[in-house]
């Protein structure tokens, strides 16, 4: 009887103590939890030297939001196949409703598939018109679903437009007064009294920042577009504007305007304006379609575009991956909802496990010492 007492109480006392750790193990994750939190918030807080910055949209550079992304999905299985690094030439089969390009090397083939199958699953479930393009900058591998059919630029083509007169190197202390507005325009230009001036580097920031359309018309007005116009034909991009401004928005393709997204990266690389430029892409006013889903791992500069009365909504953006590519996308569909900004993160999301998952050429050299190590092997053996 005793001995019974003992094992019971006993086994009472270890299910006592199991209890006091499972609450204890709980005190600590959330006592974890409120001091990230806490953290967070503190350093949300604007130091003084972002209040005392002069620039005129500057509340949108400090609002923080435009790089905050949904929660990013990682692919653990394409992340495995990467970390062996074991490269082979590329031979996934089987028929896709997408083009592939200049895939000659990658790190796995069954989970390129495996990212194929799943991009086609997003194509055959969009019921909306749907085309875009996809391509790493290093290597040129490129995907196009629709990629040759039109669809409006709509605000996408400002940055290209804002590229080409960097490149012309504008004055960007010239001052430009506010003689004429956007019909039916709702952007911050639009409000303000006419005769007010501005530099034009103001109105790149609020044309980009804000993709404020007034601004755009009046850098169009001022500097002209034909060095934009010329800078496409250079690159092969069948879409133009009219020189005087008689229009500033026009029809394009999503393989046409991905060359236009290049060539802003390329500008960048080596030029201080074009570095400028991609900050202010980065910080767009509005991010809820690509650089909401990839801007939580990368660098992500891009810029939107939507016109309601023609159920447009696009992206085009430059994610700076550890092998960067460009990604534009066009669709028909009410703008700015969370169900029309879906396909792009989805879209996004594929692409970036896609884009993991290609392997460069070997360099001669590396084929020389490759070849070098075989024969050694040989003769040893």
């Amino acid at each position: 009887m005793n001995k019974r007492m003992c094992a019971g109480i006993m086994a009472l006392m270890a299910a006592v103590s199991l209890l006091s750790g499972c609450a204890g193990s709980t005190a600590v994750n959330a006592e974890g939890k409120n001091d990230a939190s806490s953290g967070v918030t503190e350093d949300a807080q604007p130091t003084p030297e972002q209040d005392e910055s002069s620039s005129l949209l500057s509340p949108l550079l400090e609002d923080g939001s435009s790089q905050q992304p949904d929660e990013v999905v990682v692919n653990e299985e394409v992340k495995k196949a990467v970390e062996t690094r074991s490269a082979e030439y590329y031979n996934v089969e089987g028929w896709y409703g997408f083009t592939v390009s200049d895939f000659d090397m990658v790190y796995s083939n069954e989970e390129l598939k495996n990212c194929f199958d799943r991009l086609q699953t997003i194509c055959d479930e969009s019921y909306f018109p749907l085309g875009f393009c996809y391509k790493n900058i290093e290597t040129g591998a490129s995907i196009g679903y629709h990629q040759y059919n039109t669809f409006m630029t709509c605000s996408t083509i400002k940055a290209p437009l804002v590229k080409s007169l960097l490149a012309k190197d504008i004055d960007l202390d010239t001052v430009i007064s506010l003689n004429e507005k956007w019909p039916g325009d709702d952007g911050t230009l639009s409000a303000m009294e006419y005769g007010r001036e501005f530099t034009a580097k103001e109105l790149i920031e609020y044309t980009i920042l804000e993709s404020d359309n007034t601004a755009y018309q009046l850098l169009c007005r001022n500097f002209g577009t034909d060095a934009f116009n010329n800078r496409q034909y250079e690159l092969g991009a069948n879409f133009y504007l009219g020189y005087n401004g008689e229009w500033i928005f026009t029809y394009c393709t999503p393989e046409d305007m991905a060359k236009d997204y290049v060539d802003i990266y390329e500008f960048a690389e080596e030029n201080e304006q074009g570095k400028w430029l991609i900050d202010l892409m980065c910080n767009a006013k509005l991010n809820i379609q690509i650089g909401k889903a990839l801007g939580g791992k990368y660098d992500v500069a891009q810029k939107y575009g939507t016109d309601y009365l023609e159920s447009a909504f696009s992206d085009c953006a430059i994610v700076y991956a550890d092998s960067p590519f460009v990604l534009c996308i066009y669709t028909e569909q009410t703008p700015e909802t969370d169900e029309s900004c879906q396909v792009f993160k989805d879209i996004a999301l594929v692409c970036d496990d896609i884009n993991s998952l290609i392997a460069a050429e070997p360099t001669e050299e590396e084929t020389s010492h490759e070849a070098e190590n075989e024969t050694q092997a040989e003769n040893n053996a």
